[in-house]
């Protein structure tokens, strides 16, 4: 096999991998899925090659034909595909970033400066862009933004957090329960759905939070939702959690995400207990899923708001230093 240089070849990929793979992905139903994913996209944003592409074709991965005659694929499915097969992708890449500041945090005191950067939803409208973004710890900061201007910032001290409480058993015991589940990243139509979540053993992490909640409530805890960002450099993600009320303090729990980063992330040791709250990797913005921001222009303030694509560009830097 011949690499490019500078470049390491991929996993080994075995039929009975790829098999075991897709019979998981079938158990998505179809309405679920988007076919808008090329070939090109998936070779550039999931490390799928033509070669694997053809095998995974062959062994049943669905597709459709677009109308320019060329095959297109879900998203989603590819993303699964990549994951599970360790390629080198931008959600695998974004994992490790997580499990950095996971391993960053543990070695010192520092903080990350969080910019939110929104891409305006409609170029060349009159008047300025008049912003309404939603700021971890339920903060609404408006701004109006030129092509120059800096976006808001937020700086979130980090550093070892407290000794993690000891769950109680029955809580333990759930945490673990919830981690048996097989982790796919699913659409929205579908990633809310418990029965689907039991039926199948699959679930991502924020269905996977729901579960825990539900198993919690009736355990007998105070619990809410979170929703909030996973702090990474250079790029945080939305991220959807739990919480438990535990010696009056709010302790987020995620058994799912400690799962992914002890698999997925070299810098989280694969024994991590799926216990371990996630303190000081996510930060609160509220208890349900909020739109990031919104956007409008100076020039009509009764123009209705749209929400643009807003990118979360993070920077650490470690006390008495720079990034």
């Amino acid at each position: 096999m011949t690499v490019a240089a500078g470049r390491a070849p991929g996993p080994a990929v075995s039929d009975a991998m790829i098999g075991a793979l897709l019979a998981d992905v079938a158990l998505i139903p179809d309405e679920h899925r988007r076919y808008t994913c090329a070939s090109w996209e998936a070779r550039s944003q999931h490390g799928v090659g033509p070669d694997l592409l053809e095998r995974l074709v062959r062994a049943g991965l669905s597709s459709r034909e677009g109308d320019d005659g060329e095959r297109r694929y879900d998203g989603l499915d590819l993303g699964n595909i990549a994951l599970h097969l360790g390629l080198s992708s931008v959600r695998r890449i974004a994992i490790r970033s997580w499990g950095r500041t996971w391993a960053r945090m543990r070695r010192g005191p520092g903080r990350h400066v969080l910019r939110y950067v929104p891409t305006c939803p409609d170029p060349g409208h009159p008047g300025e862009c008049a912003y309404r973004f939603a700021l971890p710890g339920g903060e609404l900061r408006e701004a109006v933004l030129g092509p120059l201007d800096e976006p808001p910032a937020v700086t979130l001290e980090c550093g070892p957090p407290p000794p993690a409480p000891r769950l109680p058993a029955d809580l333990a015991a759930l945490c673990h329960e919830i981690a048996e589940l097989r982790f796919y990243l699913l659409a929205e139509s579908i990633r809310w759905d418990a029965g689907f979540m039991r039926t199948t053993g699959i679930a991502d992490c924020g269905g996977s939070s729901t579960l825990l909640l539900e198993g919690a409530d009736r355990l007998g805890y105070e619990t809410r939702r979170s929703f909030g960002l996973i702090v990474a450099e250079p790029f945080s993600t939305p991220h959807h959690w739990g919480e438990v009320r535990l010696a009056g303090a709010w302790v987020p729990l995620d058994p799912m995400t400690m799962k992914v980063l002890a698999r997925w992330s070299p810098s989280v040791p694969d024994d991590t207990p799926v216990t371990r709250p996630l303190t000081g990797l996510v930060t609160r913005i509220s208890g349900e899923w909020v739109p990031p921001a919104t956007h409008g222009s100076t020039a009509d303030a009764e123009d209705p708001a749209d929400e643009p694509r807003v990118s979360y560009l993070t920077e650490y830097h470690a006390h008495g230093g720079t990034a």
